[in-house]
């Protein structure tokens, strides 16, 4: 059997939940493998029996399709014992054999043990990619991607991953630095959402000056602070107390009301939710506010139970998806585990308006 496997990051953790998605991909696509994991390593394994099993599923996978997954790649090589002295022989000498690359990603896990992996990676880099250029094996025509992770400092999978249903970004974590200003860190998990969530062409007709939000649960106003700094008017609803600076920016309107029954009189751009409430019962929520035409877009957190995790997130984006159905209504829907998550997925709905014909 190869032993070279398909490689999927995620948070530490939840391998378990990891797992569970990727062999449900699997099993969709009708092929058949099984998952390796190790709790709190920050990866997933994934073997399949055969080489034609593994090109199909190469052929298939699509980073924007899977929830729990950072990052992945299809391992060619696993190089251990690399020679402290020269590391990158071996190396040049695997991706000769494999494929010429858009870029390489020289990556670590984002477990305790791979984040000690980050200084040597970072000082790596640099001469890996010198070396893989002087080679050839680095050109802007190629469609794939070069990953390097180190799992120590002589211990590295080898693989690539094609750049349009990979993440471009090492380990698949987009690094944001939270505004000195912002009320609380949770503005970091609404700002990577929109950067991860929505194309470019929705984030431009949505988050422009002038258009409306409603945030859900919003005290003390990070999520809020995120949409003002977009220029939107944000209504907030929660009974709590929201900062004094945001308020101050007067772009928010504070109603004190029970944000599970609260709905706007006039329809808004886009409902932000990050409420610790069960996920059904946001998942209801959501739904209900999507079919009444009150906001074309959604950007919402499910919290999450402690087992039977992508159970539970399959559950609660099947009932969305069914009242949407139900109602005869068009729409788009993408969700992840976001580097700033916690026990909690992030989940963008869209409906899509019917043009009218010609």
């Amino acid at each position: 059997m190869n032993q070279t496997p398909f490689v999927f990051f995620c948070r530490p953790g939840f391998e378990s939940d990891c797992a569970a998605e990727v062999q449900s991909f699997a099993s969709a696509c009708d092929l058949a493998g099984y998952a390796n994991t190790t709790p709190n390593s920050g990866y997933v394994r994934f073997f399949l029996f055969d080489e034609v099993s593994e090109q199909a599923f190469f052929e298939e996978l699509d980073i924007h399709e899977l929830i729990f997954v950072r990052q992945w790649f299809w391992a060619k090589a696993e190089l251990i014992d690399l020679p402290v002295e020269d590391r990158i022989t071996p190396i040049l000498e695997v991706c000769s054999e494999v494929a010429m690359a858009k870029r390489v990603l020289v990556e670590h896990l984002d477990s305790d043990e791979g984040r000690e992996m980050s200084k040597f990676c970072k000082k790596f880099s640099t001469p890996v990619t010198i070396a893989l250029e002087k080679q050839g094996l680095i050109h802007d025509d190629s469609e794939f991607q070069l990953h390097l992770l180190f799992l120590a400092t002589d211990h590295c999978l080898v693989g690539f991953s094609p750049e349009e249903r990979a993440s471009e970004l090492k380990g698949g974590i987009l690094r944001l630095k939270l505004p000195k200003d912002a009320p609380s860190r949770s503005t970091l998990k609404l700002e990577e959402a929109i950067n991860t969530l929505m194309s470019g062409k929705q984030r431009r007709a949505v988050l422009r000056l002038g258009n409306t939000a409603v945030d859900l649960g919003a005290a003390p106003g990070g999520w809020s602070y995120q949409l003002v700094q977009q220029g939107l008017q944000v209504t907030a609803i929660d009974n709590g107390t929201m900062d004094k600076k945001l308020m101050q920016t007067e772009h928010v309107i504070h109603l004190q009301e029970n944000a599970l029954a609260w709905m706007p009189e006039k329809p808004v751009n886009i409902l932000v939710c990050d409420m610790v409430e069960k996920p059904s019962l946001v998942a209801k929520l959501m739904a209900k506010w999507l079919v009444a035409g009150k906001t074309e877009h959604a950007i919402f957190n499910l919290k999450l139970p402690m087992k039977k995790r992508f159970q539970e997130v399959n559950e609660c984006i099947g009932l969305i998806c069914d009242e949407l159905e139900e109602a005869a209504i068009d729409y788009f829907w993408q969700a992840k585990h976001l580097y700033h998550d916690r026990e909690e997925i992030t989940v963008y709905f869209r409906r899509k308006i019917k043009k009218p014909p010609q």
